[in-house]
């Protein structure tokens, strides 16, 4: 019963991300990404380049190093001893992805738990979807990425832990996804570019409208497993 519950949640949350991420996917196309000249294109190489790096122009990384963050644990008992548990059956959709680490949660004064994860999930469903159809890959095909291939692994698990961050210690912080998992993700999708677009590791310097410099940065560099990153 639990998992029919379980299955019938995540087709709802489906039909209600799917049409704005497929809006989002279609709208904005090339929306502030890093490969700004339209015939550098060789294979996937899709803007945002990777899953979960931006959102409607915002780098998400940036944004989520803004926000304080929550560690979700549990206390379980082994043996008499209690140690540390790991809630990720609470997550969804991203459960398989994240079932290694203890995850966080932004904090949110005016929502509980269960909602904020909620809130998580659906935007890792909706970086999930918006990015395979860049990839010009139908979601419906894919609706449990866990046993497809390994490019929509990857694009599912940096969905995932993009918005599922690994509970950083004795800091209300975010970590970023590590650089490993990002090369781990152009490798199995085979991104290929013909400038030098496809880094996990950048710097970049944007212009905003009003004449300030926004400086955005990539994933960090540490290999997975870390506890300077998640992945």
């Amino acid at each position: 019963m639990l998992a029919m519950a379980n299955k019938f949640l995540l087709g709802l949350l489906v039909q209600l991300v799917m049409p704005e991420a497929v809006k989002t996917a279609t709208r904005h196309p090339r929306a502030a990404g890093y490969t700004q000249d339209p015939v550098c294109i060789k294979r996937n190489c899709v803007n945002p380049l990777v899953p979960g790096l931006e959102e409607f122009g915002t780098n998400v990384l940036e944004e989520y190093e803004q926000q304080p963050w929550t560690c979700l644990e549990e206390q379980v008992q082994q043996a008499g001893i209690f140690a540390r548990g790991n809630l990720s059956r609470e997550a969804g959709f991203c459960e398989k992805a994240i079932n290694s680490y203890s995850f966080a949660i932004p904090e949110m004064k005016d929502m509980d738990r269960g909602d904020i994860i909620k809130a998580q999930m659906q935007r890792a469903v909706t970086s999930y979807v918006a990015h395979l159809r860049g990839l010009g890959r139908d979601f419906l095909e894919y609706e449990k990425p866990w046993e497809a291939d390994e490019c929509v692994q990857a694009v599912w698990k940096m969905a995932c832990y993009t918005h599922f961050p690994q509970c950083k210690e004795n800091e209300a912080s975010y970590l970023r996804p590590c650089a490993s998992a990002c090369e781990g993700y152009l490798h199995a999708c085979e991104v290929n570019c013909c400038d030098d677009g496809a880094k996990c590791s950048f710097t970049h310097h944007k212009k905003m409208s009003d004449g300030t410099v926004l400086t955005e940065e990539g994933y960090d560099l540490h290999s997975a497993p870390s506890p300077h990153c998640t992945g």
